[in-house]
C-alpha cells in the first residue's frame, strides 16, 4: 500500500483532496436526502411500492357515505348560514345607523345657529308683543294689510330677517336631506 502510495505523482495529490472532498459531501447530501424521505414516509404513513401488497377486496372509504355524519354537517352548515345572514343584518343595520348619525362639524354649527336664531326669533317676538301692544294696536287700525307689513318689517327688521333666514335654511335642509322620500 505504501508503495502505490508513493508511486502517484506529487502534482495529482491536490486533485485526489479536491474528488475525495466531493465525494464526502455528495454522499453527506445522499444520506441526509435518504434519511429526511424515510421520516417523512413514516410521518405521512406512506409505503414504498415494492413493500405494497394487492388486495383485491379493498374499496375506497369515499364510496360509502356516513348519512350521520352528513347530516349533521348539514344541519351545522344551515345554522352558520342562519348565523351569517343574522350578523348580515346587524351589520347593515349598523351602517345605516352609522350613516344617519354621521354628523359633520358644519352641520353641528348650522344646527346651532339655526337654534340661536330661532330663539332669537322668539325672543324678538315676545319682546315686540309684550312691550309694543300699543304701537301694534295702532298700526292694525291705521294702516292696511300690506302697510301693516311693511310696518312690522321697519319696526323689527332684525327679527323679521332672523325668521326668514331660519325659514330658508329648513327648507333648504328639508329639500337636500329629500324627507319625502324615507316616508
Amino acid at each position: 500500500m505504501d508503495e502505490t502510495l508513493r508511486s502517484i505523482p506529487a502534482d495529482a495529490w491536490p486533485l485526489i483532496d479536491v474528488l475525495f472532498n466531493a465525494t464526502c459531501a455528495i454522499t453527506a447530501v445522499w444520506l441526509a436526502t435518504t434519511v429526511f424521505v424515510l421520516w417523512r414516509r413514516h410521518s405521512s404513513n406512506l409505503t414504498t411500492s415494492s413493500s405494497a401488497t394487492p388486495n383485491r377486496k379493498a374499496t375506497p372509504d369515499f364510496l360509502t357515505v356516513d348519512e350521520k355524519a352528513r347530516k349533521k354537517t348539514i344541519k351545522r352548515g344551515e345554522q352558520f348560514e342562519k348565523e351569517l345572514d343574522k350578523q348580515d343584518r346587524d351589520d347593515e343595520r349598523a351602517a345605516r345607523r352609522l350613516a344617519r348619525s354621521k354628523e359633520t362639524r358644519t352641520g353641528r354649527i348650522a344646527r346651532l345657529i339655526s337654534l340661536f336664531m330661532a330663539l332669537f326669533s322668539l325672543a324678538t317676538v315676545v319682546s315686540g308683543t309684550v312691550f309694543q301692544v300699543t304701537f301694534m294696536g295702532r298700526i292694525w287700525e291705521q294702516y292696511s294689510a300690506s302697510e301693516r307689513l311693511l310696518g312690522v318689517i321697519k319696526t323689527h327688521p332684525i327679527g323679521v330677517a332672523v325668521t326668514i333666514i331660519v325659514i330658508l335654511y329648513n327648507l333648504v335642509t328639508f329639500v337636500t336631506n329629500r324627507k319625502w322620500e324615507d316616508n
